[in-house]
């Protein structure tokens, strides 16, 4: 039988399924990968991580504490999985 990995949340740059990252404007958007989150971070105006943190525009969090409460999950490439 083939393990399927799942995840809780899906990246908005790569579309693939992550449990930990970063975290933007309180769930309007995720991004998985730092050097995503600095492209994404320089595209609306902020210099730093550190200044885009300072401003509260986003944060780094894990979620696997949360991972038994969730009804659904995604699998690696981002699929919905019921």
């Amino acid at each position: 039988m083939e393990k399927i990995d799942k995840y809780v949340r899906v990246c908005d740059v790569t579309s693939e399924g992550m449990n930990e990252g970063f975290c933007i404007e309180d769930g309007h958007m995720y991004i998985k990968n730092k050097s995503d989150m600095i492209n994404h971070i320089k595209s609306v105006g902020y210099k730093t991580l550190d200044e885009a943190y300072n401003d509260e525009y986003y944060y780094y969090t894990e979620w696997y504490e949360v991972f038994d409460e969730q009804d659904e999950y995604y699998t690696k490439d981002g699929k919905l999985i019921n």
